[in-house]
């Protein structure tokens, strides 16, 4: 088991090399075997059905930073559950859609699964209807 330190501060070390761009160092930082979505309607797939195998979460991680720049996004707040190997982060601040250059303020949660000191499942709760309208995922009248 992970103490709870070590888990807050790998969460930390994700955000911030995450925040600069960096594609390879933050898969780097996550578990080979490790999935990722984002808590809505399948509309907004892929992000919201969990990205299964190494590709599919290669390229997911990949559209999120290239498309997303979180550089201006805080941490408010990281809560561990050392049990459970299981880390909730509470950001906030301004978010780029790098493509369109649209920016605004929001808030989020990433629920990080960890095993053997890794996270292995990273869910995301968000507002989805800001993220899918300025990304154009789906138009709305």
């Amino acid at each position: 088991m992970t103490a709870k330190h070590d888990l807050k501060k790998l969460v930390e070390e994700i955000y911030t090399v995450r925040d600069r761009g960096d594609i390879e160092g933050t898969l780097a930082l996550l578990g080979e075997d490790c999935t990722f979505r984002i808590v809505g309607n399948t509309r907004l797939a892929p992000f919201s059905t969990e990205s299964g195998g190494p590709l599919a979460f290669r390229q997911a991680i990949s559209q999120l930073i290239t498309a997303w720049d979180l550089s201006n996004v805080r941490t408010a707040g990281i809560y561990v559950d050392e049990d459970a190997q299981v880390v909730f982060a509470h950001r906030d601040g301004e978010v780029r859609h790098i493509p369109s250059g649209v920016t605004f303020r929001t808030e989020f949660v990433d629920k990080f699964h960890f095993r053997d000191g890794k996270p292995v499942k990273i869910v995301e709760f968000l507002d989805t209807l800001q993220m899918a309208e300025t990304s154009q995922m789906i138009q709305v009248a």
